[in-house]
């Protein structure tokens, strides 16, 4: 179930036709509540990509209703008209959920100096939350694959709290990190702040993609208000897991120049 497994997910991985190859290419994943608080940790590169300077400022807010991935593209060194096609996918996004394009994440992977299509990336994120259910979480992991031959997904069950979640690699030395971890937990938006960037600094590597995001969004859904010890112990042992699975993937990408052009 990855990102769905705890209560009050939702998510769908569709092709839209934004990558060569007709696969999964835009995912999303769909935060019904009744809590949307939300922390992230990005990319510590100079020069970061659109989607990490808009979803930067939505974190902060720190209220996520829903992220939107997509791999194929990206969307990094295209200047002012990245931005633009990132805003107009958090507009179009919000659009569809009766919500505010301030709480919409974006994250993208692929070739760098593209500028992410928008009529492709609509269309796609209008099909996949058209798709968005419990049962979507593996559809939307294989989704954000760029060099991975696998997707990469895992959740844990605790004492009345779930955290799942889903990422991509295939190596966090070379090219971009993208993982959504979720909860239904009741966390408070520091909570998230702080448990994501402990988990994130003891599991992966250095955040240095011009693209790296790592965001966890929680739910509220939970039946009862776990210890934010017992949460932290399944969120760090699904990045463990996450991050276990980055490293036993080992597909041929190329040249460490290849590699660094394709985040």
């Amino acid at each position: 179930m990855s990102v769905t497994a705890p209560q009050g997910f939702r998510a769908a991985g569709v092709a839209a036709g934004i990558s060569a190859a007709q696969a999964r290419d835009v995912a999303v994943v769909v935060n019904d509540g009744p809590s949307r608080a939300a922390g992230a940790v990005f990319t510590d590169h100079s020069d970061p990509a659109a989607p990490v300077l808009w979803s930067r400022q939505v974190v902060s807010g720190g209220r996520v209703r829903a992220a939107v991935l997509n791999s194929g593209c990206a969307n990094a060194g295209t200047g002012p008209l990245g931005f633009q096609a990132v805003h107009a996918a958090a507009e179009h996004t919000a659009d569809l959920l009766a919500d505010s394009a301030a709480e919409i994440v974006l994250c993208s992977a692929g070739p760098v100096g593209t500028t992410l299509p928008s009529d492709t990336v609509n269309a796609g994120v209008t099909s996949a939350l058209a798709e968005a259910g419990r049962g979507g979480g593996l559809p939307a992991a294989d989704a954000i694959r760029t060099g991975d031959t696998v997707a990469k997904f895992a959740f844990l069950r605790g004492e009345g709290v779930t955290v799942g979640g889903m990422a991509k690699g295939p190596d966090a030395s070379v090219g971009s990190v993208l993982c959504v971890l979720t909860t239904d937990a009741d966390l408070s938006a520091e909570q998230c702040r702080r448990l994501v960037a402990d988990a994130a600094a003891k599991t992966l590597a250095p955040l240095t993609g011009t693209n790296d995001t790592v965001l966890l969004m929680a739910s509220g859904a939970a039946p009862t208000t776990p210890d934010e010890g017992a949460v932290a112990v399944l969120l760090n042992r699904v990045c463990e897991e996450l991050a276990a699975q980055v490293a036993a993937d080992t597909p041929d990408t190329g040249t460490p120049e290849d590699r660094q052009a394709h985040p």
